[in-house]
């Protein structure tokens, strides 16, 4: 689900966050608990007795599951592209505070590159390129003012956006769609090639996927009156003509369907049919309608949060894992959003924090996502009011994007979902295996990772619980060394460092979490001889 395009703008290791970051939190969580106090609240578990409880957790180094890519957003560059060229909204100085704040502190990894090129059609012949009838000042700016410098912040892994849209770019495409089908498949093949050959002449690099679509059939409905039988012929004709062109490494991110139950439904029509299958990289869903159990952060809280998530929704999820490891695919949720102005919390609630850590841990649990995206990397308050201009949406209401970038004030301000994302992707190293975690309290969540090529166990420790939660962690089939290493958020704190202890032995620790916050562990680990 994505906002209208038009006039839009084309668009690790861990390390303490800066004092700018602590200073608006603190701010805004002062802001937050005022606001809240007049709010309905969501219900925690009742008050016990003891403050403090025991949770013990099981980590077993034996049960392997799948290979996290890693985190990431549709990728806008804070640019704004016209029929009078490509206009950069940012000064040089809030760009580096937004790649810093998204691809440094953040730590973001993936990304889809949203490339609008082709307005109308470059000639009458969809085998022959013809390069100056195609809008390559996307393309470029997209390079030149994010995917480069965002390089020494490790962010190198992402798609090229080549979406076939018919509701506006596309849009002469429609017609030729009617009177004359072979060659509207030439055509988007023709739309495809030309965008990663322009991105190989421009960056020296292939992609190594494309994202094709972002709900054709559902959602947005690109496809205008598609079918699943036409998103397979695009897969197949469009997959072709790469392998022709030398692209031969190159495979689609599908279908991308609004919701996962309209995902799988798509995905089971592409992955019937061998020839499309074979173009395949990996499978992606949303998250949504909107208010529904992972669109709103309210209805995490309540569901989830409480250690009861949705019936239908884990129903769904399993399905989707199943999908895909009988095709041997690799699944990526691509894309969550409250929907503009419809924020459940104010910006800087911990409620947005840990609401979208526990939609990160189901994501990888329940569905066995390998990757996790925001809505955009960054959102910029030009790009807001010239979008929302006839309707009441402020700027802050906007909570389901990495980073807002405001030109006013000339200051970044990371979101909760970004504090959330970046409690996982500081930590993990993209390549790392998610390995078995048993928690035996539903209100305390513990995902484990382990990275043979950093020899590393990461930990995310979620605490719902209004109690403090005494943590036993026992290890199973591996042996730590050295020091435990960590950061946590909670109502007052972002990416709070925790001061490094050594475990009393290499199979267990013991460590306190305070009530509902959200803790990043890492500890080393011995190599089996």
């Amino acid at each position: 689900m994505t906002l209208n395009n038009e006039n839009l703008p084309h668009l690790c290791r861990p390390k303490p966050a800066s004092a700018k970051w602590s200073g608006f939190v603190s701010l805004l969580a002062i802001v937050s608990f005022l606001i809240l106090a007049a709010c309905k609240a969501v219900p925690l578990e009742p008050d016990s007795e003891k403050t403090v409880k025991s949770v013990t957790v099981r980590i077993d180094n034996a049960i392997e599951y799948q290979e996290i890519a890693g985190f990431g957003a549709t990728t806008l560059a804070g640019i704004m592209v016209t029929g009078n060229g490509v206009h950069d909204l940012l000064s040089t100085s809030l760009r580096d505070q937004a790649l810093e704040a998204i691809y440094g502190d953040v730590g973001l990894n993936l990304g889809n590159l949203q490339l609008w090129q082709e307005p109308s059609n470059d000639n009458d012949d969809p085998l022959l390129i013809k390069k100056d009838g195609f809008r390559w000042a996307a393309s470029n700016a997209m390079y030149e003012l994010l995917v480069r410098p965002a390089k020494s912040y490790g962010f190198s892994d992402y798609s090229l956006g080549l979406t076939i849209d018919m509701r506006r770019e596309l849009h002469w495409m429609k017609e030729l769609r009617k009177s004359d089908y072979r060659r509207y498949l030439q055509e988007t093949a023709e739309y495809v090639v030309a965008g990663v050959a322009h991105w190989q002449e421009i960056t020296g690099t292939v992609p190594r996927l494309i994202t094709l679509f972002n709900e054709p059939l559902s959602g947005n409905q690109e496809l205008q009156g598609g079918s699943t039988q036409e998103i397979v012929d695009i897969i197949k004709s469009a997959g072709e003509r790469l392998h022709e062109e030398g692209f031969t490494e190159t495979k689609f991110i599908v279908p991308a369907e609004e919701t996962v139950t309209k995902s799988i439904e798509t995905s089971r029509s592409i992955l019937a049919d061998k020839v499309a299958r074979s173009h395949i990289g990996a499978l992606a869903y949303h998250a949504y309608p909107y208010d529904s159990a992972y669109s709103s952060v309210r209805h995490i809280l309540e569901a989830s949060g409480r250690g009861r998530p949705d019936h239908d929704e884990m129903r769904n999820r399993r399905q989707i894992y199943e999908l895909a490891a009988q095709y041997k695919l690799p699944v990526w949720m691509t894309e969550t959003s409250e929907g503009p102005g419809r924020a459940d919390y104010p910006f800087g609630s911990p409620e947005n924090l840990r609401a979208r850590a526990n939609h990160i841990h189901d994501e990888l649990v329940y569905a066995n996502a390998s990757a996790y995206f925001a809505m955009y990397d960054l959102w910029d308050r030009q790009s807001h009011e010239a979008h929302f201009k006839h309707r009441a949406i402020d700027f802050f209401s906007e909570s389901s994007h990495i980073a807002l970038v405001d030109q006013k004030t000339s200051e970044v301000h990371i979101s909760g979902i970004g504090f959330a994302i970046g409690h996982f992707a500081r930590w993990i190293t993209p390549g790392s295996l998610r390995i078995d975690a048993v928690s035996d309290n539903k209100l305390v969540k513990v995902t484990a990772f382990r990275s043979d090529r950093q020899s590393e166990l990461v930990l995310i420790v979620i605490n719902n619980s209004n109690f403090e939660a005494q943590m036993d962690f026992s290890m199973e089939n591996m042996a730590l060394q050295g020091i435990v290493k960590g950061e946590y958020s909670d109502r007052s704190n972002r990416w709070k460092q925790l001061p490094p202890f050594t475990p009393s032995d290499n199979a267990s620790f013991r460590l306190t979490v305070g009530p509902t916050s959200v803790t990043s562990l890492s500890a080393t680990l011995i190599n089996p001889d």
